[in-house]
C-alpha cells in the first residue's frame, strides 16, 4: 500500500466525526491526495458507521472514478438514507458513464435504489433516458413514481407532457404537486389548461405548484388565465388573479380591475396586489378608492398595490395611510414610501418615526434609508437611536449607514455598547459601511 493510500485510510477514521464542517475538512484533504485515495474510499461504502460511509460516497462524487460507480449503486440501497441520498449525488456527479448501471437500477427489485437512481438521471441530464423514466410513472412504489417525475421535469422532457398531465390528476397529493412543478420546468403551452385546472385541486400545495408553474410559463398563460378568473367560481378567480400578478402582463389589466368589485373580498385583495405589480401608473385611480375600504385587508392590499406602481403619483395616497386606525396598513404604507423611494417620502416617513407602534417607525427608519435623501433624515434617525425598542434602534442604525454621512460615525459608535447584540450588529455593521477603523 503507497503513502497515500495509508494516509487516505487514516484520513477515512476522521470522517466518524458528528461534525459535518471536520467531515469536509477531512474530504477536502483525501481530494488532496488524488487517485490513490479512491480505493481507500471504495472499501469505506461497507463501514459500519453510515457518516463514515455517507462523507466516503460524497468524496467519491467529487473524485468522479467510474472505479466507483458498481459500489456507489449498491450504496443506492444503503440501511441509511442520508448514505443513499449521497451515492445517488456522488453517482450524478460522475456523470454519463454512469448511466447504464442507473438504468440497470432503475428497473430493479430494491426501491430505495428505483427511487434514487430516477433521481440521479435527472440530475445528470441525458434526456434519452425520458422514455425509460415514463415507465416508472407506473411503479408499486409512490416514492419512484415521485422521483421519476420529478426527474422528467428536471430533463425538461417534452415526451413526458402528457404523462406528467395524467399524473396531475391523481388523487396522491405529492404525486399531483411533482407533477405540477414539472410541468413548470418544461414550460409548455400544452400544460396551461391542466394546470388551469389544477387551480381547483382540493389541495392547497397542488394549487401553489400549479400557480408557480403558470408563473414560469408566462405571458402564453395569460390568455387563458383571464378567461378562467371572468368565467371561474371564487376560488379559480382568486389564484387566477394572483398569477396574471406573478406574470405582470398588462394584457391582465382590465380583468384585473373589474375584479376588484368581485363579490368575493379575497378576490378583491389579490386583484389590488396584482394590479400594482404591473407597475402600471394607470392602476392608481383604481386602487385609491380602496384605501377607504372597512375591511382593514383590503386597504392593507390596495396599499401595497400603490406601491408596487413605485409612481410619485401614489405618494399622497400611500402616505395619508400613514394615520390609518390599523398598525398594519400603517406598517405597510411605510414600507411601500421606501419601495417608492421618492423625495416627496421623505416628510410622511418623518412623522411615521413618532408613530405608537414600534414595527411602523423600525419600517419608517428603514424606508428613510432606502429613499436616501440626508436632508432632515440624519437628524431625526440619530433620534431613533434612543428608541425603547431594539429593533427600532438597530433599523435606525441601519439606515444611517445606507445614507452614509460621517456626522452619525459618534453616535453609533456610542451604540457598540447597546444593550441588545442585534443593535451592537447594526451598529457594527453601519460603521463599516462609514468606513470606520476599527481597533
Amino acid at each position: 500500500m503507497s503513502s497515500a493510500s495509508k494516509k487516505a485510510t487514516a484520513l477515512i477514521t476522521k470522517l466518524r466525526s458528528k461534525s459535518s464542517a471536520s467531515r469536509e475538512a477531512v474530504i477536502a484533504e483525501l481530494v488532496e491526495l488524488g487517485p490513490a485515495a479512491v480505493t481507500p474510499l471504495i472499501n469505506a461504502l461497507t463501514h459500519k458507521d453510515y457518516k463514515v460511509r455517507m462523507a466516503v460516497a460524497e468524496a467519491l462524487g467529487i473524485f468522479g472514478d467510474e472505479r466507483a460507480i458498481p459500489p456507489l449503486i449498491e450504496s443506492l440501497s444503503d440501511s441509511s438514507k442520508n448514505t443513499q441520498e449521497a451515492a445517488a449525488g456522488a453517482l450524478a456527479e460522475i456523470g454519463d458513464a454512469a448511466v447504464p448501471a442507473l438504468l440497470d437500477a432503475l428497473i430493479g427489485s430494491d426501491q430505495a435504489a428505483r427511487k434514487w437512481a430516477a433521481e440521479a438521471l435527472g440530475n445528470i441530464g441525458d434526456t434519452s433516458v425520458a422514455q425509460e423514466l415514463m415507465k416508472r410513472l407506473n411503479d408499486p412504489n409512490v416514492e419512484v413514481q415521485r422521483a421519476a417525475v420529478t426527474a422528467l421535469g428536471d430533463l425538461k422532457s417534452k415526451r413526458a407532457i402528457d404523462p406528467l398531465i395524467d399524473v396531475l390528476q391523481d388523487d396522491n397529493v405529492d404525486l399531483a404537486k411533482a407533477a405540477a412543478e414539472a410541468l413548470g420546468k418544461i414550460r409548455s403551452e400544452v400544460a396551461i389548461h391542466p394546470l388551469i385546472g389544477a387551480l381547483h385541486s382540493p389541495s392547497i400545495d397542488v394549487r401553489k405548484a400549479a400557480a408557480e408553474s403558470l408563473r414560469q410559463v408566462g405571458r402564453a398563460a395569460v390568455p387563458a388565465l383571464v378567461d378562467a378568473v371572468r368565467d371561474g367560481d371564487a376560488l379559480m378567480r382568486r389564484w387566477g388573479v394572483e398569477v396574471l400578478g406573478e406574470i405582470a402582463d398588462e394584457r391582465a389589466l382590465e380583468v384585473l380591475v373589474d375584479s376588484l368589485d368581485d363579490a368575493d373580498e379575497r378576490v378583491v385583495r389579490y386583484a389590488a396586489v396584482a394590479l400594482g405589480r404591473l407597475g402600471k401608473e394607470s392602476s392608481i385611480k383604481y386602487l385609491a378608492p380602496l384605501l377607504q375600504h372597512e375591511n382593514k385587508d383590503i386597504r392593507y392590499a390596495a396599499v401595497e398595490g400603490l406601491s408596487g406602481t413605485c409612481s410619485y403619483r401614489a405618494v399622497e395616497h400611500v402616505a395619508a395611510c400613514l394615520r390609518d386606525e390599523d398598525w398594519v396598513v400603517r406598517m405597510t404604507a411605510a414600507c411601500g414610501l421606501g419601495e417608492i423611494g421618492s423625495r416627496t417620502c421623505v416628510e410622511p416617513l418623518l412623522e411615521a418615526l413618532h408613530d405608537r407602534e414600534w414595527s411602523v417607525r423600525r419600517h419608517a427608519a428603514i424606508s428613510l434609508g432606502r429613499v436616501g435623501v440626508k436632508k432632515r433624515a440624519i437628524d431625526a434617525l440619530l433620534a431613533m437611536l434612543h428608541d425603547p425598542k431594539e429593533l427600532v434602534r438597530s433599523a435606525a442604525a441601519e439606515a444611517l449607514g445606507e445614507l452614509g454621512d460621517e456626522s452619525a460615525i459618534g453616535p453609533l459608535e456610542a451604540l457598540l455598547d447597546d444593550d441588545d447584540p442585534k443593535v451592537q450588529a447594526a451598529a457594527e455593521e453601519a460603521l463599516m459601511e462609514l468606513g470606520y477603523e476599527f481597533e
